[in-house]
């Protein structure tokens, strides 16, 4: 049996870095992205987003049905995640580079997500992840020091802080959370009148804290929504680096708005493990 490198031996693609969550370069949460015609060994596109060094590397390859359509995976530099919303975004701002304007559509193991990629905006569709309810919450009573009014459960643990001065000066125990069993943590609280501010913490996968996370408004778009009864909400992310977006919910549809943009610095990188 030949091994996995030997198998896609001379595979290449561009990887391609954008700084997604931002219009403008110096902030946003960087990502890179490449497109294969047929997936490498998962310890290949490990090894790739190794070398990579972003917060995340999306990969594509193109489904059967559509030419608007791609299975996607996402990988931190240690491991592989299960949902990355600025990955797909990188991989929705390579295709309109690549191929134009359209609504893409992203097949995972852990359901699909479609982008509309526009030139003025990349407005992504995601899952809402209801709250488990605070009582199946096994909550650390470390972190009760930061007195949260409010705390919940989906695929993370979230806080809910009294303002955002609160969810600014958080100093979190990455040791502490490091040992959770949920994904992440997250630290959040409302700005009258119409804007949620958050922090994201997931040891676990390499990132002590994101710069800016779409999979994390799964789980705060509902709450907020359902605390505010506004359908449509501002969202800053209150890292070292700007980012920005919007949110809104129609029905059972949520919807992140956004852009990203290219840097124009790419590497080839061969589907082969050193």
């Amino acid at each position: 049996m030949s091994k996995a490198s030997d198998r896609i031996e001379g595979m290449e693609a561009p990887l391609y870095f954008f700084k997604v969550f931002t219009d403008e370069a110096k902030s946003g949460n960087p990502a890179a992205c490449a497109l294969f015609s047929q997936w490498p060994d998962s310890k290949v596109l490990q090894h790739i987003a190794r070398e990579a060094d972003q917060v995340v590397t999306a990969f594509i390859v193109p489904a059967a049905d559509s030419p608007y359509q791609y299975h996607i995976r996402w990988f931190s530099r240690t491991q592989e995640i299960n949902l990355c919303g600025h990955g797909t975004l990188a991989a929705a701002a390579l295709l309109r580079q690549l191929k134009g304007e359209g609504s893409y559509s992203f097949l995972s193991e852990y359901g699909e997500l479609t982008v509309q990629a526009n030139a003025q905006y990349l407005q992504m569709s995601l899952p809402q992840w209801p709250s488990d309810g605070e009582t199946s919450v096994e909550l650390p009573t470390a972190l009760l020091a930061c007195q949260p009014v409010d705390y919940f459960q989906t695929r993370d643990l979230v806080l809910v802080l009294a303002d955002e001065q609160a969810v600014q000066q958080y100093q979190p125990d990455l040791g502490l959370i490091r040992q959770l069993s949920q994904h992440a943590l997250i630290v959040t609280a409302f700005c009258a009148p119409d804007t949620y501010v958050l922090r994201y913490f997931a040891p676990a996968i390499s990132i002590d804290e994101d710069i800016a996370t779409g999979s994390a408004q799964c789980s705060l778009a509902p709450y907020w929504t359902t605390k505010t009864g506004l359908a449509e909400l501002k969202v800053r992310q209150l890292s070292a680096i700007p980012a920005s977006f919007s949110v809104a919910i129609k029905g059972q549809q949520l919807h992140l708005k956004t852009q990203a943009v290219y840097l124009p610095h790419l590497t080839r990188v061969k589907a082969t493990i050193a």
